[in-house]
C-alpha cells in the first residue's frame, strides 16, 4: 500500500509527495530507506526488487509469507534523482546532514523530520547508499561500535564486509569507516533505540545490477532473521568479515595525473601489487604505480580518472573474503 509523506512545496512545480510503500501489518517492522542522495541509483533499483518481491508475497506467489510489516521509502530526494544531483537541488543541502529534522523549518528540514517520524518506530532500519562519482565500493554494511543487536542484523545480511563506525567528527577524506556525523539518519535512529544498518554498494551515477541483487538478497535474509517474513533463505551467502576503521589500509596518490586502475573492487591483491597507474598524458609518461601495502581485497577503488596529490586511490581490507 502506498502511503506518501508530504507533500513538499518545490519551485516551478506542483507540491511533491514522497513515496512510501508498506506491506504487511503488526510487528516487527523493518524500514528500508534509499535515495537520500540524488546520484545513488543502486538503492532505487534495490527498492524496486524488494517492492516487486513483496507484491508477489501479498499475492501469495512464492514460498514466503509476511509476518510483520516492511516499509520502503525508495526515493527521499526525487528531484535530485531526476536531475542526477547528489544534494537537494534547490539549495544544495545534504539531506543526510539534516536529521532528525525540524517540522516547522525549511524544506529539507521538514523532509528530514517527516522521514525520521515515519521510520523512528521501526524495529530495524536499513539506509542504502552508493559511494560518490569518484569511488566505487564493494557491497558492505556498517554499524556503530558497541551496537551488538545492529551488528547481528548486519551479519544476517551476509554481505562480504561489516564496517564498525565510531560516532565522532566526520572527515570525508578519511574514508575508513571510523567517524560519522551526528546529523545522519542512522545516528539519530540510534538515539531513539532503533537498530540501524547502513549499506553501501557501487558508485554514484551508475546502476550496477549485480551489486543490487546482492544487497536485495541481504535484505531478504534480514527480513527472515527478524521474523518479518517466513520462508526459504536465499542461497549463495558469503562469509562476512567484520572490520574496524583502523584495520583498513588506505592508498593515496603521491602526484596528480590521469589514473588508470589495474584492479577491480572485490579483487584479491598481494602486497606490492600495482593497483593502477598515474599518467602524464601530455608527456606520455607513467608518473606513479600505486602499490597495495598488504595482501587483502579491494573494498574501495577510485574510478574517476583525474587524481590530485593525496587523492584516495583504494581501501584494502585484510583477508580473502569477496
Amino acid at each position: 500500500m502506498q502511503k506518501p509523506i508530504g507533500p513538499l512545496s518545490v519551485p516551478f512545480n506542483s507540491p511533491l509527495p514522497i513515496a512510501v510503500q508498506e506491506f504487511g501489518r503488526g510487528k516487527p517492522v523493518l524500514s528500508i530507506v534509499s535515495g537520500l542522495y540524488g546520484d545513488e541509483y543502486n538503492g532505487l533499483y534495490v527498492c524496486h526488487l524488494l517492492i516487486e518481491w513483496l507484491r508477489r508475497i501479498e499475492l501469495r506467489q512464492g514460498d514466503h509469507v509476511l509476518r510483520g510489516k516492511v516499509r520502503v521509502l525508495p526515493a527521499i530526494n526525487p528531484v535530485g534523482l531526476l536531475l542526477a544531483e547528489r544534494n537537494w537541488p534547490f539549495d544544495d543541502t545534504d539531506i543526510d546532514r539534516m536529521f532528525p529534522g525540524y517540522a516547522q523549518g525549511e524544506t529539507v528540514q521538514r523532509l528530514a523530520s517527516w522521514v525520521f517520524d515515519r521510520v523512528r518506530h521501526s524495529d530495524a532500519c536499513v539506509d542504502i547508499h552508493a559511494s560518490d562519482r569518484f569511488i566505487a565500493e564493494w557491497p558492505q554494511a556498517a554499524v556503530y561500535s558497541g551496537q551488538n543487536r545492529a551488528l547481528k542484523l548486519a551479519m544476517a545480511m551476509a554481505l562480504p564486509l561489516v564496517c564498525l563506525h565510531r560516532p565522532g567528527p566526520h572527515s570525508p577524506e578519511a574514508m575508513d569507516g571510523s567517524n560519522i556525523l551526528h546529523s545522519t539518519l542512522s545516528y539519530n535512529l540510534l538515539q531513539v533505540g532503533v537498530d540501524s544498518v547502513v549499506v553501501q554498494a557501487g558508485r554514484g551515477l551508475h546502476l550496477e545490477p549485480d551489486h543490487c541483487e546482492r544487497v536485495f538478497a541481504g535484505l531478504v535474509r534480514l527480513a527472515l532473521h527478524l521474523g518479518v517474513v517466513s520462508g526459504p533463505v536465499p542461497g549463495d551467502a558469503t562469509t562476512t568479515q567484520v572490520m574496524a576503521g583502523p584495520d583498513f589500509q588506505l592508498v593515496h596518490s603521491q602526484c596528480p595525473g590521469l589514473f588508470l586502475p589495474l584492479v577491480t573492487t572485490g579483487e584479491i591483491v598481494k602486497t606490492g601489487q600495482p593497483l593502477g597507474r598515474i599518467l602524464d598524458p601530455l608527456r606520455g609518461e607513467i608518473l606513479e604505480q600505486p602499490l597495495s601495502p598488504r595482501s587483502g581485497w579491494v573494498v574501495s577503488l577510485r574510478l574517476h580518472p583525474i587524481v590530485l596529490q593525496g587523492s584516495l586511490i583504494a581501501r584494502i581490507c585484510p583477508g580473502d573474503v569477496c
